[in-house]
């Protein structure tokens, strides 16, 4: 079974929390991480791990293309070139472009064609890994063979998708990435009442288990969530990895009760 790992970050953030992501990386899975023309030059190169230019290519065109047509109705969160700072009383749920980066990466890596994965996670930059997993432990705790997506449901609220898993063996998998990167390249996301990446995952996640008549199965990494905040702590993945989510655990460079 084929395995990889996919995650997004540019130099303001790699020097923020990034760098604990890639120092920290203990998976025997290829990681994919797409970057904006800049790569650490003080991280040794390994075998496993790729750098991807998020603006080469097809790929990048359409990126630019959707923030350009973004511009006029875009709600900027944070100031520009600096997103690690956020701009307070600002709507981030209307921020379609600041969490379009890590939308148009993982789904340019499993809709290319170079790769053929059997399985593709998306990891948010700001983990630690603390224990390695195998490809069996993928299969029994993080995603079922016979589920075509795993994700942090949160049942008041959108989901959590600092870590969300894709079984490409499925052929409903491919139809739900081509769905949720049409979101932003036909700028769908605008008929939605919020434009930012969990919102609009919800959304087609919905959408699409309405049009294929329930066959579409998606694997909860949280059945029994007790805090809708932070749900990392009941999760499988807690076990292997800290998610530094929200600016006190960046800050600190550590999980924080």
């Amino acid at each position: 079974m084929k395995i990889g790992i996919v995650t997004s970050f540019n130099e303001k953030l790699y020097n923020y929390y990034a760098h604990r992501f890639l120092e920290s990386y203990n998976l025997p899975f290829n990681l994919h991480i797409y970057h904006e023309g800049w790569t650490p030059e003080d991280f040794p190169l390994r075998d496993n791990i790729h750098y991807i230019d998020i603006y080469s290519g097809k790929n990048g065109n359409e990126l630019r293309k959707f923030k350009a047509k973004m511009s006029g109705y875009n709600v900027d969160s944070v100031v520009p070139g600096e997103p690690h700072k956020i701009i307070h009383g600002t709507n981030y749920k209307k921020d379609g472009i600041r969490f379009a980066y890590k939308v148009f990466a993982k789904t340019d890596l499993m809709t290319n064609g170079k790769n053929n994965y059997d399985y593709v996670f998306w990891i948010d930059a700001d983990m630690i890994f603390k224990k390695s997993f195998n490809a069996k432990d993928v299969v029994a705790k993080f995603l079922p063979g016979d589920y075509q997506i795993s994700h942090i449901h949160r049942p008041t609220y959108y989901s959590e998708c600092g870590f969300v898993g894709y079984n490409l063996r499925h052929w409903q998998t491919r139809v739900f990435v081509q769905r949720f990167r049409e979101m932003y390249t036909n700028l769908k996301l605008l008929n939605e009442d919020e434009w930012h990446d969990s919102y609009l995952f919800d959304a087609v996640r919905k959408k699409l288990t309405i049009e294929l008549n329930g066959d579409i199965k998606f694997y909860n990494l949280s059945p029994t969530i007790r805090k809708v905040g932070n749900p990392w702590p009941d999760t499988p993945m807690a076990e292997y990895m800290d998610h530094l989510k929200g600016k006190a655990r960046k800050d600190a460079g550590e999980m924080l009760k």
